[in-house]
């Protein structure tokens, strides 16, 4: 969804990824399920391609991915536009509107996503945004900071490290929480009591 410095009339906002224009329609990808299976034991799979699809239309706001993982999600989004022919039509019809045919749309996200493909493999990167000028110089200056070694003063870890480091820390806090609520329970000894507040 676009912020507030992003005009509705502009849809589709213009995708750059890795600091480069994509083709239009590239970031608008279908929500076709990746498959029926959820194999919580797998490093990589259908949540991951979940994650990717929907950041990858965030107008104004720069994302990132493990290149990795990007390779997987970019590659699964082929493979459904070539394989779920009805539900990906349904989409593009959709989103096309007034503004462009289904044909237009299908083959705009053809076009963005191999691409994309061939971007990550060569530069072992991937960040995007979608928007104006202003954004693909805000994602160009990401992506640089993201590649200073870490003890340099201008290093900023890539968005995808950011949010993962972000959502850790409110989860240890919640965690904390509990454990320290637990320590008042007539069951703790003193000594694990006080190893709990420690905490």
């Amino acid at each position: 969804m676009p912020n507030s410095n992003h005009s509705e009339k502009d849809f589709p906002w213009t995708f750059y990824f890795n600091g480069v224009e994509m083709p239009k329609w590239g970031a608008c990808w279908p929500a076709v399920p990746a498959g029926n299976h959820r194999n919580w034991e797998w490093e990589i799979g259908p949540r991951d391609f979940y994650l990717v699809r929907n950041k990858i239309d965030h107008v104004g706001r720069i994302e990132s991915s493990n290149p990795h993982v990007f390779l997987y999600a970019v590659q699964e989004m082929l493979c459904l536009l070539f394989t779920e022919h009805r539900l990906v039509s349904e989409h593009c019809r959709r989103i096309a509107g007034k503004s462009a045919t289904a044909e237009e749309v299908y083959e705009g996200l053809i076009a963005a996503a191999f691409e994309m493909r061939e971007r990550t493999k060569q530069e072992q990167a991937a960040f995007w945004t979608s928007g104006y000028e202003a954004d693909r110089l805000r994602l160009v200056d990401a992506m640089r900071r993201a590649a200073l070694p870490p003890d340099n003063l201008e290093h900023q870890a890539p968005p995808h490290i950011q949010a993962r480091q972000s959502h850790l820390k409110m989860l240890w806090q919640t965690q904390l929480k509990t454990l320290h609520q637990a320590a008042s329970s007539k069951h703790i000894t003193n000594t694990m009591r006080k190893k709990l507040l420690e905490l």
